[in-house]
């Protein structure tokens, strides 16, 4: 699960707004990262400045992500929101999707609505890094028809910007639905790009309950009996840059961003660093 936009959040300026990623309510990923769940777990926190000054950006934090490869090195210096034609040849070279589809089948899970399809027709929808990766690796971009049927997750964890028989969704029916599809694929992603966006519009509230649907979505992946982590899944939950975090700029961070690992390959990530290590690791767990 891919959490665009969140750091951990720093010790907090007097006069600061509140931290909508300290005031959720979240027992999962807070028993994640204090080590009490059952099952094996890893919690790191990674460094997202890949050895440049600036503000981390989407493009070559995803790309990062996705690769391994230093992709601000690549474009000499942060880059974003989305991959020009330097990040697209990184991606096009090998990212993690090449290597899901290799060891059995890559998912792209996120539900897309009509209307972004319509935008991709008129050519005013650039793919970000996440999506841009998939296509590259021939992974098709899901949408309504596969999120009715329970075959696609919609990237709010709820439903509602997607019409859906029986109504929406909502964190356990997505989770569910993402359970069962990281169980057919040997590498599944679920880009929840709206963290980076509440981020953006210092939107406390509607950041505090995504973040809340996150967690929820989460402890029927990694405790339930019929969860992810069960069928024996790892998962995987990272960020590429800070932003909600902190609503006292409307910018992205330079804090570090979280990682949570969970399940039989987590042991892969107990020495991630950075951004650069993410990849590697999730190539090991792929090789078994």
């Amino acid at each position: 699960m891919f959490l665009d936009g969140v750091g951990v959040p720093g010790e907090a300026a007097p006069g600061a707004p509140p931290s909508p990623v300290v005031a959720a309510r979240t027992p999962t990923l807070d028993a994640l990262r204090a080590g009490r769940l059952a099952a094996p777990s890893v919690y790191r926190e990674l460094d997202a400045g890949l050895g440049h000054p600036g503000l981390p950006q989407s493009a070559t934090g995803q790309t990062t992500l996705l690769t391994g490869v230093n992709a601000a090195d690549a474009m000499d210096g942060h880059y974003g929101p989305w991959p020009g034609p330097t990040l697209r040849r990184v991606l096009d070279a090998g990212n993690l999707f090449h290597d899901g589809v290799r060891a059995g089948g890559a998912r792209l899970a996120n539900a897309y609505p009509p209307g972004y399809f319509a935008a991709q027709a008129r050519r005013r929808m650039r793919p970000n890094a996440v999506a841009y990766a998939a296509l590259a690796a021939g992974v098709p971009q899901l949408g309504a028809a596969e999120y009715a049927r329970g075959e696609a997750v919609p990237s709010d964890l709820e439903g509602a910007h997607l019409a859906r028989e029986g109504g929406r969704m909502g964190p356990l029916g997505s989770a569910r639905a993402l359970a069962a599809i990281a169980a057919a694929h040997a590498f599944t992603v679920l880009d929840v790009w709206l963290t980076d966006a509440y981020g953006h519009a210092q939107a406390f509230a509607d950041a505090k309950a995504l973040l809340e649907r996150v967690d929820a979505a989460l402890g029927h992946l990694v405790t339930d009996p019929a969860g992810a982590v069960a069928r024996g899944v790892t998962v995987l939950v990272t960020s590429d840059h800070g932003n909600v975090e902190d609503l006292g700029v409307a910018t992205h961070t330079r804090n570090p961003v979280p990682l949570y690992a969970a399940g039989p390959g987590a042991a892969a990530f107990v020495g991630a660093a950075s951004l650069l290590d993410v990849a590697p690791a999730v190539r090991s767990v792929l090789a078994g």
